[in-house]
């Protein structure tokens, strides 16, 4: 059996699980029905949390076990995933969690193969560590060093192994830049405790400049803010807030310009060729912000953070408003941006991660 171990609540997003759909979609494409992935959740007390993670998966025709156990506190999971993990020692584990220790990936060695989805710069003790960051390369002797105490086997490192979805992958690009903008999405991931989504639209919504625009907004699963953002722009002729959405790509598309928060978002859209600026909430998306804004000529407009003043929250916006001015006036701008990001991310990272984890469990 190959398994999935990850989470996705309200405080950490929706980003481990989709990632892992992604790829768990990749495996079932090259293999046969027996090696399609099972996830495994661990219980949250917030049982709509743990239903929503439930409902996506089983959507996207996955089995999913959950464990009575805190994901915060993933060592002590480890005697109830031997009773899940066959006893020969056959099956194969991906974990996507910031929660990980070198003894969690110790003890599940020795019960499993072991796959891990890294971003931070951390080495473990595993089978295969991969980081699909466009920034990994640069921090590949945090995994190699000689002096790294925890090593992985082997390493999968870079933006081509960036875990998008299918209806990302092997795109036909033909993205028309437009000479006039008239469609904006923003959105900032599985979840908005910042909303920082109403900040931007406080702003936006009130630019002589905007006045043509339409305001795409897509509100993730976990946007405890969804029901505010609806009563406060329900009038607002052309603000369009989309909840349950299934198909993203469909709507970027639709999009001139794409405002996102730093995550899996910049390189779907990176993979169609839209313009887009970025912003982030935290360290672990810092690094990828940054990273596109030296490579090519995107705008990173800062942190958004609960953390913050509001002084620095509102540069970010402010940020963010001259940022749309400039793609607004500069068409040759927007399609420098296009080319540019087609050219970093190719949508074939799921296949390549699905590839060598069955390579790996046919080697077990």
């Amino acid at each position: 059996m190959i398994y999935v171990r990850a989470d996705g609540n309200t405080n950490i997003g929706m980003g481990h699980i989709m990632r892992c759909l992604s790829i768990s979609d990749a495996i079932s494409d090259i293999a046969d029905a027996s090696k399609k992935p099972v996830f495994i959740l661990a219980k949250n007390a917030d049982k709509e949390d743990i239903d929503c993670c439930l409902k996506i998966i089983n959507d996207r025709g996955y089995e999913a076990i959950t464990i009575d156990n805190d994901y915060r506190r993933m060592e002590k999971e480890i005697p109830l995933l031997a009773n899940i993990l066959s006893k020969d020692k056959t099956d194969v584990v991906l974990v996507d969690s910031y929660q990980v220790t070198v003894s969690y990936y110790e003890q599940l060695r020795r019960m499993a193969k072991v796959v891990c989805l890294e971003d931070m710069g951390y080495s473990y003790p595993v089978d295969l560590l991969i980081n699909y960051n466009i920034y990994a390369t640069d921090i590949a002797d945090k995994y190699l060093g000689n002096e790294i105490e925890h090593k992985p086997d082997r390493v999968m490192l870079g933006v081509k192994y960036q875990p998008l979805r299918k209806e990302f992958s092997n795109v036909q690009c033909n993205t028309l830049i437009k000479d006039i903008v008239s469609d904006v999405m923003i959105t900032t991931g599985g979840s908005d405790p910042n909303y920082a989504t109403g900040a931007m639209l406080e702003k936006l919504t009130k630019e002589a400049a905007f006045k043509n625009i339409r305001f795409h907004v897509v509100s993730g699963p976990f946007n405890t803010n969804a029901d505010r953002m609806k009563k406060e722009y329900k009038e607002q002729q052309n603000v369009i807030i989309y909840t349950g959405l299934s198909d993203l790509s469909e709507l970027i598309k639709k999009c001139d310009v794409v405002i996102t928060a730093t995550g899996s978002t910049i390189y779907e859209v990176s993979a169609l060729g839209i313009p887009f600026i970025s912003f982030y909430y935290a360290e672990n998306q810092r690094q990828g912000a940054e990273a596109f804004a030296r490579l090519i000529n995107v705008v990173n407009a800062g942190c958004f953070n609960l953390d913050n003043d509001a002084y620095q929250n509102m540069q970010v916006v402010d940020n963010i408003v001259n940022a749309l001015k400039k793609c607004i006036c500069d068409k040759e701008y927007r399609e420098l941006l296009s080319n540019e990001e087609r050219q970093l991310v190719d949508g074939k990272g799921a296949v390549r991660i699905a590839q060598a984890i069955l390579e790996l469990e046919e080697r077990r």
